[in-house]
């Protein structure tokens, strides 16, 4: 498979930063051509406080681009052979334009605007307005940079003001990138991290992939005795709204959050280490081995790779 989200240039700066990297050093055997054979990595963002939480007084004077090059560096030398587009989440600390091309020369190909929080560029669930004219230039030189626009994480507001930005641009001829990384269907348990349906059909307008993702905190109750079946009712009703063609998948996996935050990382669905396996005889009781491999990677694979 190819997984859509896992944030592991934050996990690699963590080992950075205790300059122990055995977290790491355990958890890349897990990609390999039979399991995990590419991933979105990501570096995520969050408020100051948040961030203090995590990298200490480091939050008080973030530079992105130092962040993105050490994670970036370790990850190519760990893992040169795998597929990857490396990806930034929650663009707060992210100065302007000009630092988002620094960003693209390091071969940033991947943003999420906005996490929880709302920013200045715009808001994610925990926000309430839409998309700024700083979130509608970031965007645009995004696109003419031929960075993936990832929808996952904003709240309506920007979420809209973001589909009709990225509609603008493809009627002026661009060639725009759209996923959702890591969104489940708001139809089907009412978390405010999915989408609804109005949302999902938006994005297949824009020809997005849209990455269901089994963390289990996105799928149901966490008191649901079969996750797994849950999961799938995910992936079918995205099916149904967007086509076999639009739908990949994504892990969101927060293991390490116990190993290095002492956090609760919520329920497992699957086996990371056999994640691939797990995933195919799920899906298999639904879909042709031909379908299966388009959700698990050749759909991103052919749309957001190339």
């Amino acid at each position: 498979m190819i997984d859509m989200h896992y944030d592991m240039l934050s996990v690699i700066y963590q080992s950075y930063l205790r300059n122990d990297f055995q977290y790491i050093e355990e958890w890349i055997k897990n990609y390999n051509k039979d399991n995990v054979k590419g991933v979105i990595a990501n570096l995520y963002f969050m408020n100051c406080d948040e961030m203090k939480k995590e990298i200490g007084d480091e939050a008080y004077s973030i530079d992105v681009v130092s962040m993105f090059k050490v994670t970036t560096d370790i990850f190519k030398k760990y893992l040169p052979d795998t597929k990857v587009i490396f990806s930034i989440e929650g663009c707060d600390y992210i100065k302007d334009v000009f630092e988002l091309e620094q960003l693209y020369e390091l071969g940033l190909r991947n943003i999420l605007l906005v996490w929880n929080n709302p920013n200045k560029y715009g808001s994610g669930n925990r926000g309430d307005y839409g998309l700024t004219d700083l979130g509608r230039e970031f965007l645009i030189r995004a696109v003419d940079l031929g960075i993936c626009i990832d929808l996952s994480h904003m709240n309506k507001k920007t979420f809209y003001d973001t589909v009709e930005l990225l509609k603008e641009q493809r009627r002026l001829g661009k060639k725009v990138k759209v996923i959702a990384s890591h969104s489940n269907c708001y139809d089907l348990y009412g978390h405010e991290r999915n989408l609804d349906d109005k949302q999902i059909l938006s994005l297949k307008e824009l020809d997005a992939v849209i990455g269901v993702v089994s963390y289990s905190r996105f799928v149901a109750n966490e008191a649901y005795m079969d996750l797994k079946k849950a999961y799938l009712g995910h992936i079918k009703h995205m099916v149904s709204l967007v086509g076999i063609s639009n739908v990949g998948v994504s892990t969101d996996d927060m293991e390490f959050s116990l190993a290095l935050f002492d956090d609760d990382p919520g329920k497992k669905i699957f086996d990371y280490k056999r994640v691939t396996f797990e995933l195919r005889e799920l899906l298999g009781t639904c879909y042709s081995d031909e379908e299966i491999d388009k959700i698990l990677y050749k759909n991103v694979e052919e749309k957001i790779f190339r």
